[in-house]
């Protein structure tokens, strides 16, 4: 099953559970939110179908689909995503105080008129 296949089929499922998709451009990864009371779903239309099919994927897994018809390759990347999402719940991430300090920021001083005479 082709990859855009994949998204069409996720994104209607989405839509049975009454998620509204909506593709955007511009610099995020995309996920889901809530937006008084409407469940939206948002996915970078600037990003690869597998980034799209994750995305969407991902906010499918956390849904009761037990008892939903859904093709098997469309279970399997949701499947996949679940999978995913416990890994990266199980592994913490550790800061240390260098990697949160903000880099220096170099600014030059403006020369005078005078200066430039």
């Amino acid at each position: 099953m082709k990859i855009n296949a994949i998204f069409e089929d996720l994104s209607a499922l989405a839509t049975q559970f009454g998620y509204v998709i909506r593709k955007e451009k511009g610099f995020f990864r995309g996920g889901n939110c809530v937006l008084n009371t409407q469940k939206i779903i948002v996915v970078n239309a600037l990003a690869p179908y597998e980034s799209r099919v994750s995305i969407v994927a991902r906010v499918l897994a956390g849904l009761p689909l037990e008892e939903v018809s859904i093709k098997p390759a469309v279970r399997e990347f949701i499947e996949r995503e679940r999978e995913q999402a416990a890994k990266s719940e199980q592994t913490p991430q550790i800061f240390t105080i260098e990697m949160l300090k903000p880099e220096p920021v170099l600014l030059r001083k403006k020369r005078s008129v005078q200066a430039q005479r």
